[in-house]
């Protein structure tokens, strides 16, 4: 109560942390708001992800900078309180709260004013969940330096270099796989980005802005239906027809045996995998995929297998593609026109934002990594293949002991966990026992006393 009333007493404290959310969202959202015709477009929006990342910037940053001085601006208060054996859970609880409710404040006034602006419809509740439980973490971050450092001026000197890899890392300045090699990955997020909280929030936002829209949402699970047919026949099928070709050149040409043995293991790997989607199995041939088995009897009845798959794999496409124009005419049978039908896409769907979680703009459309070939196209519509929450990036869900878990309530989840984990050692003090243990620590100590 009275660390609220010394708040509120304050008028430059509350005019500041009242106002800067919605003061930021009005920049925001007036300078991202790109309008290509005569009147604003939502769908044209080339600047919608931009937006998205800098709410997440903006609920780390806000988060983080209300809270750093919360509990070094009343040191000598607790130092009173400690002496008189008053309780240090409860002035962090109050703490906390204080900060939680201020945050809560600060995101839905953002959200009201950015997405208003920007014309975002329908879904700013899950906005606010994912920026809400992002500026809550921040908090916490903040709470902990606080009560770590000794100094308001360290305080703010190491706030960059806690936000900094927050921005590096978090899958949108810098492509996860274009890190440097020793933690890049195709496969998965590296575990170095899966420490930022950044890369969970933007994932979320983008993913959820993306899927539940209320134009995309009638047409989600038909065009990932359709996404898995159509990189099977455009770009896995041809590549290992292509495998196939290098393996027959390689023999030939008496070429590398670890070569042919990279691109054989390549096509067990990857037909092994079309057999285990097939109703049939009707390879015969995975004995004969060894540099001294394969023959040019095995490499064509390896192409007439894939080619027959290939043409498999496309009638499935076009069914999709029949469910998919199923959709849009009950869609036009419900709204009463087509003109109305594009409106709704015009509204609710991002051109900008689409390319982005499909990966349009990129020329890879594969990779090939630990003997498999790796879908880079469409990510958004593209499974998960681990079991225990690890995804590539714009997953649409995670795995979690086979269980389905939407990606906006995964990460929020992943966020809250961590959050925890900084509450436990701000209730603890832990980072400041570190701290002054590790100042402690002087290793030349023992040879000067010598």
């Amino acid at each position: 109560k009275r660390d609220v009333l010394s708040k509120l007493t304050n008028r430059q404290y509350v005019l500041m942390n009242f106002l800067e959310a919605p003061l930021l969202a009005f920049i925001l959202g007036y300078f991202t708001k790109y309008v290509s015709g005569e009147t604003y477009n939502f769908s044209e929006n080339e600047n919608l992800f931009a937006y998205l990342f800098m709410a997440v910037v903006v609920a780390l940053f806000l988060g983080m900078t209300v809270s750093a001085e919360e509990i070094i601006r009343d040191r000598k208060i607790l130092q009173r309180e400690a002496f008189l054996n008053l309780s240090r859970f409860s002035y962090i609880n109050s703490k906390v709260l204080i900060m939680f409710t201020l945050s809560a404040i600060q995101m839905l006034t953002f959200l009201l004013v950015g997405n208003f602006i920007l014309g975002i419809q329908d879904i700013t509740f899950n906005y606010f969940l994912v920026l809400f439980t992002t500026s809550c973490f921040a908090n916490l971050i903040g709470l902990n330096i606080s009560s770590a450092l000794n100094s308001v001026v360290t305080i703010y000197i190491l706030i960059p270099f806690i936000l900094v890899p927050q921005l590096l890392l978090s899958g949108v300045i810098v492509k996860f796989e274009k890190l440097h090699k020793s933690v890049a990955s195709y496969s998965f997020v590296p575990v170095v980005g899966d420490f930022m909280t950044s890369r969970w929030a933007f994932e979320a936002l983008a993913v959820t802005q993306f899927k539940d829209n209320e134009w995309e949402k009638n047409f989600f699970e038909i065009e990932k239906e359709k996404s898995f047919f159509e990189f099977r026949f455009n770009y896995l099928i041809p590549e290992l027809l292509n495998k196939v070709d290098n393996v027959v050149r390689l023999k030939e040409e008496k070429g590398d045996n670890e070569e042919i043995q990279k691109n054989l293991t390549v096509l067990i790997n990857e037909i092994n995998k079309i057999e285990n989607i097939s109703e049939k199995k009707k390879y015969g041939k995975i004995k004969d995929l060894t540099p001294t088995a394969f023959n040019n009897d095995v490499a064509e009845y390896t192409r007439k297998y894939l080619e027959k798959k290939k043409k498999d794999f496309l009638k499935y496409y076009n069914k999709s593609s029949d469910k998919s124009d199923k959709k849009f005419n009950e869609l036009i049978q419900t709204l009463g026109s087509k003109d109305l039908v594009i409106k709704l896409k015009e509204d609710y769907a991002n051109i900008a934002l689409a390319d982005l979680v499909t990966n349009k703009n990129s020329f890879e459309t594969i990779a090939e990594d630990d003997g498999e070939i790796i879908q880079l196209t469409k990510p958004i519509f593209k499974d998960p293949e681990s079991n225990y929450g690890r995804a590539h990036f714009y997953a649409p869900y995670k795995n979690m002991f086979g269980k389905h878990i939407d990606t906006l309530y995964f990460n929020t989840i992943f966020i809250w966990l961590t959050s925890l984990f900084m509450y436990i050692v701000l209730v603890f003090n832990l980072l400041k026992k570190l701290m002054d243990k590790s100042g402690n620590f002087n290793p030349f100590r023992k040879k000067e006393k010598e």
